[in-house]
């Protein structure tokens, strides 16, 4: 590196350029008078001596009381260390703006292939900061603490949470307040979230040799992720925790009536609040009212004991509200009065035995 190469590099460490000039002199002259360094230097003489002083105060040189003052440069163990503080400064600036440069904005662009997982897991920390209904994840314990706060801050403004661990019980698994339900999850599988039903980010699991993340902003293929999620992820793995102060809540209408299947068949009633849309118009509602019935497919009634594969096709909730019947349907309900996001079981009247 030339001479002037190096004064830059000084200047970007924080000198002015009169100081770099003089610390340079001094590295070459040792030990001088200062009138000298500024014969050396293009520093005048009136200015040697401030330019000397402050020098000193940043720990570059230090000064001696002889016939004349004397300046030398310190042993550069702090010069070394804050260039090379600066040098991991510019470093990791530099990927930071590669990273927002290719982090997209899901609203942008419907699918987007990305460098890095790291990328992925910020994409997926924005969605999550901007949630309003709903958060499917599946993630190491180690990427769900570096995702905490911001799933924090969604389950207090009443997000609800599902998150599958990939966890073998050989780690502590994080607490983390206000989630629906965490489960574990013993084999290693791809980082994988579904946000509000609009947004899905994936990335492969820690085992795999190559780096690289997906982000969708698309309903349907973020349909098809979910399901990954509910099949392969959730469905049958060890439940660890339950938040116990909310109702019986569900942001599946197929995990819903896997569940009530049972007291469905047994006659039982059931008070539920639906919250959705409409899907001839769009527009937000509640429903709240007494559950009629349920088709599974074209049938009246359900199987025994449904299974996901049971229930991967048409799933339909009938409720009686404010004396009419309306039609509930699940994710992508296209025939039904209403798309469920969210399904509360208020109450269960069992029948008499």
């Amino acid at each position: 590196m030339d001479t002037q190469m190096l004064r830059g590099a000084l200047e970007d460490a924080g000198l002015t350029g009169q100081q770099a000039e003089v610390y340079l002199t001094l590295l070459e002259a040792g030990s001088s008078p200062v009138v000298e360094i500024a014969h050396q230097s293009s520093v005048s003489s009136s200015r040697i001596y401030d330019v000397v002083r402050s020098l000193e105060e940043e720990g570059f040189v230090e000064t001696l009381e002889r016939d004349r003052l004397f300046a030398r440069p310190r042993e550069p163990v702090d010069v070394l260390n804050r260039l090379r503080r600066k040098s991991e400064m510019f470093a990791d600036a530099a990927g930071e703006i590669e990273d927002r440069w290719e982090r997209p904005d899901p609203q942008d662009s419907r699918i987007s292939v990305l460098k890095r997982t790291e990328t992925v897991l910020r994409s997926t920390g924005d969605a999550i900061a901007e949630s309003s209904v709903s958060v499917a994840l599946a993630a190491t314990p180690e990427q769900l603490e570096e995702l905490r706060p911001t799933i924090e801050t969604a389950a207090e403004n009443g997000v609800l949470i599902q998150i599958a661990i990939y966890d073998a019980g050989e780690t502590d698994v994080p607490d983390i307040d206000g989630v629906l339900e965490v489960r574990r999850c013993p084999i290693p599988g791809p980082f994988l979230a579904i946000v509000d039903r609009r947004y899905a980010f994936f990335a492969p699991n820690v085992h795999s040799d190559r780096s690289y993340g997906i982000t969708i902003g698309d309903e349907i293929l973020s349909f098809i992720m979910h399901w990954y999620f509910r099949t392969c992820v959730w469905a049958h793995n060890e439940r660890l925790h339950v938040d116990r102060t909310q109702v019986p809540t569900y942001v599946s209408i197929e995990r819903f009536v896997h569940d009530a299947a049972s007291l469905l068949r047994d006659d039982a009633g059931m008070t539920l609040r639906v919250i959705g849309h409409r899907t001839a118009t769009g527009e937000r509602v509640e429903l709240h009212g007494e559950l009629v019935w349920a088709t599974w497919g074209s049938r009246l009634g359900l199987p025994n004991e449904p299974t996901y594969t049971d229930l991967a096709g048409q799933v339909t909730l009938f409720l009686e509200t404010e004396g009419k019947v309306v039609s509930i349907g699940g994710w992508g309900a296209l025939y039904e009065d209403v798309e469920a996001e969210i399904i509360r079981v208020e109450g269960i009247d069992f029948p008499d035995p």
